[in-house]
Formats: structure tokens, C-alpha cells, sequence
């Protein structure tokens, strides 16, 4: 009997180290914050209506209606441009306003043209044998 309770005992303790060891352990470290989502970076390109410190308002035509669309941006800093000037605006959105976080004029951005215009003669020469 006595054996039997040695054997009963044992059993019980390796089913329980077994248990334990199943179970993953518990962490203390901090849970890093949730990744922030990103911010998509928009741009506009138009006529400057209006000007100041804090605001911009801009006229665009949209690309395949003939329609005209105004928009307008809060500034980061004051830019110094003047209300006829061609703009690109390049924006955020956050809490329903849109946020200009640069503004270039429309004249200095470039427009990138294929490499058709000048095209490089390809010689091929014969391979020697």
C-alpha cells in the first residue's frame, strides 16, 4: 500500500511539473504602443486666391470636369508668396482640416520628360570566334 502511495504521489507530480511547463510564461514588460498609422501626404496645385500668416486659399481646376474647385490650408509658418501666384501645396489631414506643410512655386516644379528626345545609338559589334 505503501508503495502504491509513492507511485500515486510521483504520478501526481509529474503531471503537474508537465502542466507547468506547458503553460507560456507570464511577461512584466511593458507592452510597446500601438504603430501610429501614416500620415499620406497630398498636393495641390493652383492659384492663390488669398494669403495671411495662419491661412491660404487656393483655386484649382479639376483634371476632367471644367469645374473649379477652392481649397484651404492652414500654415505651418508663413510663406511669402502673393494672391495670382501658381502654387503647389502639399498637405496633411488631420482633425478636418487640412494643413499645408509645403508650398512651392508652381513655375520652379519640374516636370519629369521621358529620355525620348535624345535617344543614344546602340552599336552592336560582332562577337570574334
Amino acid at each position: 500500500m505503501k508503495r502504491l502511495m509513492l507511485i500515486a504521489a510521483g504520478l501526481v507530480f509529474l503531471l503537474f511539473a508537465w502542466a507547468v511547463a506547458a503553460d507560456p510564461p507570464v511577461s512584466t514588460a511593458p507592452v510597446a504602443p500601438a504603430k501610429a498609422a501614416k500620415i499620406t501626404k497630398m498636393r495641390a496645385p493652383g492659384t492663390i486666391l488669398e494669403i495671411s500668416d495662419v491661412l491660404l486659399k487656393i483655386e484649382r481646376k479639376i483634371k476632367d470636369k471644367d469645374k473649379v474647385e477652392t481649397m484651404e490650408f492652414v500654415l505651418e509658418k508663413p510663406v511669402k508668396f502673393k494672391a495670382g501666384d501658381r502654387v503647389r501645396v502639399t498637405y496633411v489631414e488631420k482633425d478636418g482640416k487640412m494643413i499645408a506643410t509645403r508650398v512651392v512655386k508652381a513655375d520652379n516644379v519640374k516636370i519629369k520628360k521621358p529620355a525620348a528626345d535624345n535617344p543614344v545609338p546602340v552599336t552592336v559589334a560582332p562577337t570574334p570566334k
